[in-house]
């Protein structure tokens, strides 16, 4: 079902006599993957990627599904790509995935986790690509901002395959799966493809603030370069100060103040004391 109407939703408990909480999940447009057992039948709620929108990689659509063992039932509020892909390939190579419910199900969830790893590739590229501008003499003034951003972004992606974690071991888990025990083994390489996207998100995330600290670090040492010459340029300042004040004094008698060569000298004495200065600097290793 495609974004049921009342008349569509009463079906589900009437006709299929589904528990009325799992169909109260369904209107509530359920925003966490879960699965809980009733007294008749399963039912679980997985998230989608939406791919019908470009403005945000992670926006998620609620899949709905009530299984029994020869019967699945997916309620969805629009068109979900990966959901559409499955119920294509069952029309057209029903052999290919099977007509049991543990099979279909598994069908389901491996073409949702399947988006999600689309979107790290994605997400991948753009963090290489960050991460050489964050090491590049000249990064653009916007690295932060692009960082943080696709920092948040894989922080969402890793709180939004966690549920899909503990959904997916409870039909892999040999003790306690809910379907037939020949799916588990297909359920087992689902959990393996999340466990994969998790820790692929963590090494992004330490990519990422890799990535800021050297930014940062590149920031402070380029600050640090420009605050040494400044103090350079002050300190040799400094002693050209003194004797320009020592002249400048408002007393009758100074010494070479009212000689001819007295300027010349006052300059001369200046440009000895900066000379002084900067071949200690050198000697010491300073600059």
């Amino acid at each position: 079902m495609v974004a049921p109407d009342a008349a569509e939703l009463a079906l589900l408990t009437d006709s299929f006599q589904f528990h009325p909480l799992a169909v109260e999940d369904v209107t509530h447009l359920q925003k966490r993957s879960k699965y809980e057992r009733f007294a008749t039948h399963g039912f679980l709620v997985t998230q989608a990627l939406d791919r019908s929108t470009a403005s945000d990689p992670l926006d998620t659509v609620p899949v709905s599904v009530f299984l029994r063992p020869n019967l699945v039932v997916t309620v969805r509020p629009q068109q979900v790509a990966a959901v559409e892909d499955v119920f294509h390939a069952l029309a057209t190579y029903p052999e290919r995935i099977g007509t049991h419910a543990d099979r279909i199900v598994h069908a389901l969830i491996d073409a949702v986790i399947d988006e999600y790893t689309v979107t790290l590739y994605a997400f991948e590229e753009r963090v290489d690509v960050l991460e050489r501008l964050a090491t590049s003499r000249n990064p653009h003034h916007a690295l932060v901002e692009n960082l943080v951003h696709v920092r948040r972004d894989l922080l969402m992606l890793r709180r939004m395959t966690l549920p899909q974690i503990e959904l997916v071991r409870r039909f892999a888990d040999a003790e306690h799966g809910d379907l037939g025990g020949g799916a588990r083994v297909y359920f087992r390489d689902v959990l393996d493809h999340l466990t994969i996207i998790q820790d692929q998100t963590a090494l992004l995330l330490d990519i990422c603030n890799g990535a800021l600290q050297a930014h940062s670090n590149a920031v402070n040492e380029r600050l640090n370069q420009v605050m040494k010459y400044m103090a350079v340029v002050s300190t040799l300042l400094l002693p050209m100060t003194v004797i320009s004040g020592i002249f400048g004094m408002n007393f009758d008698v100074i010494p070479i103040a009212h000689q001819v060569y007295g300027f010349w000298i006052a300059v001369g004495m200046m440009l000895l004391s900066a000379i002084i200065l900067l071949t200690v600097f050198r000697i010491r290793r300073w600059f």
